[in-house]
């Protein structure tokens, strides 16, 4: 890996470590900041719902904004609008919040097509799945530096000081890229214009190309999965699988190691042994096992099989979505990898969107966890059937890439 190389991923799994931990601030925070402004908990929760509206609106029309201002000023603006969205927060009043949602979750919305289409340009293709799947290990250790650091400096000073210091990491790293930016954003047209019809024509990209619309349906259902899975884990531990809080939480963390370890090694995986696409079949298959296990989870269940379980669930539940992006990157011309990365991630975000709500609906509706986890895990049987049937041209471009891997 050379300089620039290692510089642009260093940039990126810094900022997407940041991004992640200022869209989840406030549900970690959520008990201080509903006990204090004296309304329910549960509308602090519709804070999640609005920052992944948001991400879905600006995702769309990401590429136009990093075709216009380089991926490295637009990474800047996702730093600003997380800080932004946060000092909103600090109002104690429920529009605000959700006003500041939204600006946060455009951010987070804006970041990954920014560093795809940063990396596609600095990585060599024989190591994109792994270091696109590396860059997005930066959401789950941003969660977990949050979960160690923001609750006590909250619970010592309060919650805005727990605020006030994630908004000092986001503007002390979009202050550090402006070093990167002459040395990266050469490509930009200051000239191109931005229009809010952005998001639909990214959606459409996808919806008509073949090579694209598989990704799409992909990260939609492992998505749901993906956040079902971490709304309810802790839930469905202490119901169904007799553990008291504590210990719950403790095997929750498990599976948050396994979406750490996942992202790099199934990113390794789709570079030197099993492509993208039946990589990304597999992982639905897998899923698909992952929901008849956890349906099965009970109070007989040994603590050394649960932990199992739950490290697994993360690397599969959680490991792939640096594989899906590292793959738009491949088979895309480099001026459209922001845009069809943009179009895909929405789709994404809207999986993250409504996977927890229809997942509840399950769960109320036949009063039973087994049925939600075998819904949403059989769900990923759809794409991952679709995915094995790839395009002739997907599967001869597969063998090219291969090919020139080896020599």
């Amino acid at each position: 890996m050379n300089t620039d190389s290692g510089f642009s991923l260093s940039a990126m799994v810094i900022a997407q470590v940041a991004i992640a931990m200022a869209v989840m601030t406030v549900p970690v925070l959520a008990p201080q900041i509903a006990a204090d402004i004296e309304i329910e908990a549960s509308q602090v929760g519709l804070y999640s719902a609005t920052v992944f509206v948001g991400a879905i609106v600006f995702t769309s029309v990401a590429g136009s904004v990093i075709a216009r201002h380089g991926s490295i000023r637009t990474t800047q603006i996702a730093m600003v609008l997380g800080a932004a969205g946060l000092l909103l927060a600090l109002g104690g009043w429920l529009p605000a919040l959700l006003i500041g949602a939204f600006a946060a979750g455009m951010g987070y919305g804006v970041a990954t097509p920014a560093a795809s289409h940063l990396l596609a340009r600095t990585i060599s293709r024989e190591n994109r799945g792994f270091v696109f799947s590396l860059k997005q290990t930066g959401v789950p250790i941003g969660g977990f530096l949050l979960g160690i650091t923001v609750p006590g400096i909250a619970d010592a000073h309060g919650w805005p000081w727990g605020i006030a210091a994630v908004v000092t990491v986001l503007l002390i790293v979009a202050v550090g890229l402006q070093t990167a930016r002459r040395r990266f954003d050469t490509d930009r047209d200051p000239s191109r214009p931005i229009r809010p019809g952005e998001t639909l024509a990214a959606i459409r990209m996808v919806a008509r190309d073949s090579r694209l619309r598989p990704l799409a349906l992909a990260s939609f259902v492992y998505a749901m999965m993906q956040l079902s899975l971490f709304t309810f884990y802790v839930v469905v531990l202490v119901e169904r699988g007799g553990l008291d809080p504590v210990a719950a939480g403790a095997t929750f963390s498990i599976m948050h190691i396994g979406g750490i370890i996942g992202r790099p090694f199934l990113g390794w995986i789709s570079d030197r042994i099993l492509p993208a696409r039946p990589l990304l079949s597999l992982i639905g298959f897998l899923i698909f096992g992952c929901g008849l296990a956890l349906a099965a989870l009970d109070e007989s269940w040994p603590r050394a099989l649960l932990w199992a379980v739950s490290l697994g669930a993360g690397i599969v539940a959680a490991g792939w979505n640096g594989v899906y992006i590292g793959e738009i990157a491949r088979i895309m011309p480099g001026p459209d990898v922001a845009r069809a990365t943009g179009g895909v991630s929405a789709f994404t975000f809207l999986g993250v969107a409504i996977g927890p709500a229809i997942f509840s609906a399950i769960v109320g509706f036949s009063g039973s966890y087994v049925a939600g986890f075998l819904t949403v895990g059989g769900v990923a049987l759809i794409p991952a059937l679709i995915l094995l049937r790839s395009p002739p041209e997907i599967v001869q471009a597969d063998i090219l890439d291969r090919e020139e891997t080896e020599t």
